[in-house]
């Protein structure tokens, strides 16, 4: 099993038209946001106003809001978020987010032929079962700090660190709430 642990001061710092977006992990690993690439993860900032989200024909979007209140409208219907909600989109859809607050967002952008086989939020004094899924696993930790076994090591992530695995057979577990996505590539 492949893993890497990408801590939040190891994120890249794009700006954007409604704030800053901090990209924590693209694959390939060579990738940019301007070209091909498989999935991307990231958070971002979205200042008060309304704003134009970038188009990303060919690419599905989940996008889960942290922090704040938004208005998505897309394609003329209004979504309303609060923390923890989510919503998916297509990534060619015209969307324009508009808020009073400053908002964090969290971002999943992957290719159309990319399936999420689990999404789920992760609670309090989550013990964690063993993952045996295979695929990719993105394990974002959004409070307290994380424990993560893996071949019989622990790791800690602290707040805004990821955690990503290839393969299967490990687990997490600790207090606090946290994001986890299981892609099959």
């Amino acid at each position: 099993m492949d893993y890497k642990i990408i801590r939040n001061e190891e994120t890249k710092i794009h700006s954007w038209s409604g704030g800053i977006s901090k990209e924590i992990y693209i694959y390939p690993a060579n990738s940019t946001i301007d070209s091909d690439f498989n999935f991307r993860i990231s958070t971002a900032t979205i200042n008060p106003g309304k704003y134009n989200f970038s188009d990303f024909s060919g690419y599905k979007r989940l996008l889960i809001l942290l922090t704040g209140e938004l208005n998505l409208t897309i394609n003329n219907d209004i979504t309303h978020l609060l923390p923890y909600s989510h919503i998916f989109f297509n990534g060619d859809t015209r969307v324009i987010s508009n808020t009073n607050f400053e908002s964090i967002d969290f971002n999943l952008i992957y290719k159309e032929n990319i399936d999420i086989l689990n999404f789920k939020f992760i609670e309090n004094n989550f013990n964690g079962e063993k993952e045996y899924n295979f695929g990719i696993h993105i394990y974002y930790n959004l409070e307290s700090p994380k424990h993560i076994h893996l071949n019989n090591n622990e790791y800690t992530l602290a707040v805004g660190d990821t955690f990503i695995a290839c393969g299967n057979n490990f687990q997490i577990e600790g207090v606090g709430t946290g994001i986890y996505i299981n892609l099959k590539i």
